[in-house]
């Protein structure tokens, strides 16, 4: 029988399974758009450590590396670009998307700043702390869209996954800023108080993003993740020594290099982790779809043949999903299929669907709290005209001043500057 021609109660039972297959298609392109916008942060973080390094020295030899760097960066970029012309394209179809697309735009805006800071820094005409602030904003920008897919995504287990992709790259994009800082300090051959005390920050806050990841990623990427932390103990003593400087107490400015390389090859490293969250976000969801049609095609068939018996037009027999007659043994003389009513299955549906949302709302917690400290941080930034590292920064004082947790701090600061 033709789906049309069906009583309408098994067409909406229907139309259900086909709305979810339609959401994971569109989530599809969403977890498109999150693995080009990886590939761009990491090259962005690249192309800002050597621009830090280029600004913190006299190396002219560093300007080639820098330049490719760069061009490399800009295709990444316009690849991305790319398929964002694709996403706008479809926008007025993407209902709920909307905070989601703000933030695209917004991101575009900070990425249309790129080719001015790019002469800039060749030209030397802008510090090395100014640089870093701007390259880091950029980024901010497109993490941010990161968080508004992973809050759009209303498979459980995608969502997981995206939860686990953004935090390791806050974590990594953390650690981006820590070499930056460090290479400032080292080069100087002391560091400032008020650079000890972002270091220890850096250092916390990757803590924090890591245990985040590791709560909600699988196994795979774990294992991944721990012949990754190869470089950890050195880095950590690089740590402790810059706690250990002063202005009387200087060391040598040639180990701003080994600082970069170190903390430079714990960021490749955090690259195969970050890449094989990624594909696995993806071959999951591509699973997700596969698994979600052959369900919708079974459950046509069956309800297809259920009307038919129903309206006298076949002989009374019932089917399984997998189209078996139910009071035939299966050919290989092993297994029980039960028979299923229709009221049992639409009873099946709603169950599995309140499953789903249950596990989507616990996936979600950590969400909130990354929205609640961007918020916080852009609340920082437009009251009172700072850059965002030092916005994290009041952000943390009033954590540690008060005792409290960085989200709740957030969530203080949000209600103190009225945009709850």
């Amino acid at each position: 029988m033709a789906e049309r021609h069906m009583p309408p109660p098994l067409r909406f039972l229907l139309a259900a399974r086909r709305s979810e297959l339609h959401g994971l298609e569109a989530l599809a392109g969403t977890c498109e758009l999150v693995l080009k916008i990886s590939a761009l942060v990491h090259a962005l973080q690249k192309e800002r450590g050597y621009s830090n390094l280029t600004l913190c020295g006299d190396d002219e030899r560093l300007l080639p590396a820098l330049a490719g760097l760069s061009d490399e960066a800009g295709a990444v970029e316009a690849d991305a670009r790319a398929f964002l012309d694709g996403l706008e394209t479809g926008a007025a179809a993407s209902a709920g998307r909307a905070r989601l697309l703000n933030c695209i735009a917004y991101a575009l805006f900070r990425l249309d700043e790129l080719p001015r800071l790019r002469r800039q820094v060749r030209d030397r005409r802008v510090p090395a702390h100014e640089a870093d602030s701007r390259f880091t904003l950029v980024i901010a920008s497109l993490l941010a869209v990161v968080v508004e897919a992973a809050d759009s995504a209303l498979d459980a287990g995608v969502t997981r996954n995206l939860v686990a992709l953004l935090n390791f790259m806050q974590g990594k994009e953390l650690s981006g800023q820590e070499r930056a800082c460090g290479v400032m300090g080292f080069t100087a051959g002391w560091f400032s108080d008020e650079q000890k005390a972002r270091m220890l920050g850096l250092a916390a806050n990757q803590a924090r993003s890591f245990d985040s990841f590791a709560q909600y990623a699988q196994d795979a990427p774990l294992q991944c993740w721990e012949q990754a932390r190869q470089h950890d103990p050195q880095v950590q003593r690089m740590r402790d020594m810059a706690q250990r400087t002063s202005d009387t107490q200087r060391v040598d400015g040639s180990l701003a290099g080994l600082w970069f390389d170190l903390c430079t090859a714990r960021i490749d490293a955090m690259r195969d982790v970050e890449t094989r969250l990624a594909h696995d976000l993806a071959q999951h969801c591509a699973r997700r779809i596969a698994e979600t049609r052959q369900e919708l095609d079974d459950r046509r068939l069956l309800l297809s043949r259920y009307a038919d018996h129903a309206s006298g037009r076949a002989p009374s027999l019932v089917f399984s999903v997998q189209s078996r007659i139910l009071d035939a043994p299966p050919q290989d003389g092993v297994g029980k299929e039960l028979e299923r009513s229709i009221l049992d299955m639409m009873r099946e549906q709603a169950l599995r669907m309140q499953r789903a949302d249950d596990a989507l709302s616990s996936v979600r917690g950590a969400l909130d709290e990354s929205k609640r400290i961007d918020r916080a941080k852009l609340l920082l930034i437009s009251r009172y005209g700072l850059a965002e590292p030092a916005a994290h920064e009041r952000l943390q004082r009033a954590a540690m001043d008060g005792g409290l947790s960085l989200a709740e701090a957030a969530r203080r600061i949000v209600e103190q500057l009225g945009e709850g």
